[in-house]
This record gives C-alpha cells, sequence and structure tokens, in this order.
C-alpha cells in the first residue's frame, strides 16, 4: 500500500541561512518502509521575511522500501518565488538503513541516511553536496523524541570535504493515537575543524496528525 505524508511549515527569518536546508525541514525517525513499499512525502514550507512571503518551496520525495531494514529515496524541489515564477530546485538521491530490531526494549531505534545532492547555485552556491545523518529515537509510553548529529559536506567549494555540524531534534508527547504536539529544533554549527564559526538556528512548535495510509506534520517558528 502507497503511504503519503505531507510536511508542511511556516518559518519566519531574519534572513536566509544557508548552512541549513531550505526545502527539507524534518527530524528524520528510524524507521523504514517495509520491503515493497512505496511512498510519497510531500514538503512545503514558507519563509517570511518582515511580514512578507520571502519564497515557497515544494518538495517530492518518493521512497520505496528495498527490504525490511532498507529505503531508497529522491527528492525533486520547486520554488515559487515572489514573482509568482516557478523555478527548479534541484534533486537528491537517498539510502536509509536501520538497525532491524529496536533495543531497549523495542524503545530505541538506530538508523543512518546518506544523501547527495545537485541544486542550482541559485539555491545553494555549492550545487553539490550531501549528508551523513545518524538517527536515533525514542519511544516511551506517550513520549516520542529523535535525534539527527547531522553532518553535512560540501563537494565543491572553500569547505570541500570539511563536514558540517548540523544537528535537528524532535520531541513530541501524544494526545491521542492519532495526533501528537511538540517542538522541533535544527542548528548549524560549521565546519568540525572550525565549530562555532557559523551558528545558525530554527525553533518551530509542531503539530502530528496519523492516519491508516497517511500523515500530516505541520510546523511554524522561527529561524
Amino acid at each position: 500500500m502507497l503511504r503519503a505524508c505531507v510536511v508542511a511549515a511556516a518559518i519566519v527569518v531574519p534572513a536566509i541561512a544557508h548552512a541549513q536546508d531550505a526545502f527539507e525541514i524534518q527530524v528524520y525517525d528510524a524507521q523504514t518502509a517495509a520491503r515493497g513499499e512505496p511512498g510519497l512525502e510531500l514538503h512545503l514550507n514558507q519563509h517570511v521575511n518582515e511580514g512578507a512571503v520571502n519564497e515557497t518551496h515544494l518538495t517530492f520525495e518518493p521512497h520505496y522500501g528495498l527490504a525490511a531494514w532498507a529505503e531508497l529515496g529522491g527528492y525533486f524541489q520547486t520554488a515559487v518565488t515572489t514573482t509568482g515564477d516557478l523555478a527548479y530546485a534541484g534533486v537528491k538521491l537517498r539510502l536509509k538503513l536501520r538497525r532491524p530490531q529496536r533495543a531497549w526494549d523495542d524503545r530505541i531505534g538506530l538508523a543512518i541516511n546518506g544523501e547527495i545532492s545537485a541544486v542550482p547555485s541559485r539555491f545553494e552556491p555549492q550545487v553539490w553536496g550531501g549528508e551523513i545523518r545518524p538517527i536515533i529515537d525514542l519511544t516511551a509510553g506517550r513520549l516520542y523524541a529523535s535525534f539527527n548529529p547531522i553532518l553535512a559536506v560540501e563537494l565543491r567549494g572553500d569547505v570541500a570535504g570539511h563536514p558540517q555540524l548540523e544537528p535537528a531534534a524532535k520531541i513530541t508527547m501524544k494526545l491521542t493515537e492519532a495526533m501528537a504536539i511538540g517542538a522541533e529544533a535544527y542548528g548549524a554549527f560549521g565546519p568540525l575543524d572550525d565549530l562555532g564559526s557559523e551558528h545558525a538556528s530554527r525553533l518551530l512548535g509542531v503539530l502530528d496528525v496519523s492516519g491508516d495510509w497517511w500523515d500530516l506534520n505541520i510546523g511554524g517558528g522561527y529561524g
């Protein structure tokens, strides 16, 4: 069965932080699609600057379960500019692998996601890049938490080959079996060999709603 997910976010920004992904604003969980199961995620976000919509991003992310512990995914990114023009904004390919069995009585999940991207220079000056995203998540009763200590890698430019630390975290509390509220935080701290040379952050309040074959994640925040 095809599983669909919509991830929508509105962010008030003092300025665009190029160190952070402006198209996919999401903290990953440690799950993968079942073997042979297709899925589609739709990422829709707006960046608001000084009270006006700066840019709207729409990303399509199909994925497919290669095995019970492996998932292949891709991204097709678009942007609607302030003039109303629709622009191509790049493609990405990712592979997500997880530990087949969760740990600590099924509470903790472990996974890793690898990604390579080609994005037009108007959106990403270096064009070619990628990331390695370790994932650890925890489910304890109504509480859910996930931490992604992301290492972003530029393949061109001054910091090419110098992994940059861009951690992301999420915590939610279930209100019902189908609904949870919480917060997400995103940061960027520069290359590992020069930590602190850059600092950017985002903080969002989030609402997650799930159905039999669909999920809806809504967020709003600043950064």
